[in-house]
């Protein structure tokens, strides 16, 4: 905010009354003029298109909408570290992420009964276990090869004909998360990726999908994102302009609920970060 020093030479009455007359219309101006810059619906609609319609090893390319359509099955796969510890955080994360988007969500005790498995593995099993989901010759792509060497953590996901989300697996090396202090970092933006957003983005902020926020929560700006995947004016399959031409509605219809200007409050309910008390 910029500051100025007026000077007057008139009446001190006339100075109060313009004083008077300022605040008044200071208070008048509408709230959303007084809102976070990641309020206002442009930056709304170019932070989703940039997380949900981008991928970050296939730069340039815009790929269509996907999300679940089906209940999310999600099975455990503790094979390093403490599991109890890891099921408590995968469990108020994805719960969490339940709650704001709507989609049905349960945890099962076998790989038979899920369609989403969350491994917590070493880091020398992150090649294997990534080529026996996607195939070898995926797994030895480019873009493939440069996630698993430069990422701490790894979201993998199919989609069926409709681009819906059909099955996913979260790949997280215990030794190497904890070694870069990232586990609960892990947890909680591959879990966002998993509901559909799989874009990383700088120029989405604060979010958990940039790189320069510090914050290892899921932000407001998260919340609406979450928010806007999942509302009923989008469907899986989409592409960019048919996105970008349906998000106006959902914003203000998220604004008239009250997502935007609550979010704050909001995304705390439920989340990993009430539970840890911070």
């Amino acid at each position: 905010m910029s500051r100025c020093r007026l000077r007057s030479r008139r009446p001190r009455l006339k100075v109060l009354s313009l004083s008077i007359s300022l605040l008044a219309s200071l208070m008048s101006v509408p709230v959303s003029q007084a809102a976070e810059r990641w309020q206002r619906a442009d930056v709304l609609t170019d932070s989703f298109l940039e997380v949900a319609l981008k991928r970050e090893y296939q730069p340039g390319s815009s790929a269509s909408l996907t999300r679940w359509q089906v209940p999310i099955t999600v099975w455990l796969d503790s094979q390093l570290g403490d599991a109890r510890l890891q099921r408590q955080l995968s469990q108020v994360q994805f719960r969490h992420l339940s709650a704001i988007t709507g989609q049905p969500l349960s945890f099962v005790s076998s790989a038979r009964e899920a369609n989403l498995r969350i491994a917590f593995i070493a880091r020398d099993h992150m090649t294997h276990e990534a080529a026996a989901y996607v195939g070898k010759q995926q797994a030895s792509t480019p873009g493939m090869r440069k996630a698993l060497r430069e990422g701490v953590c790894l979201t993998l996901f199919k989609t069926g004909a409709d681009q819906a989300i059909a099955s996913g697996l979260i790949l997280i090396p215990v030794d190497y998360a904890r070694q870069k202090a990232r586990l609960v970092d892990c947890v909680v933006e591959e879990s966002a990726q998993l509901m559909g957003l799989p874009n990383d983005s700088d120029r989405v902020f604060p979010s958990i999908f940039s790189d320069v926020t510090v914050d290892h929560w899921l932000s407001p700006l998260d919340y609406v994102l979450l928010k806007m995947l999942y509302a009923p004016e989008l469907s899986p399959g989409m592409s960019a302009e048919q996105v970008r031409a349906a998000l106006p509605a959902v914003i203000q219809r998220l604004a008239e609920q009250g997502e935007l200007s609550h979010a704050v409050r909001r995304v705390r309910k439920g989340s990993l970060r009430e539970w840890a008390g911070e």
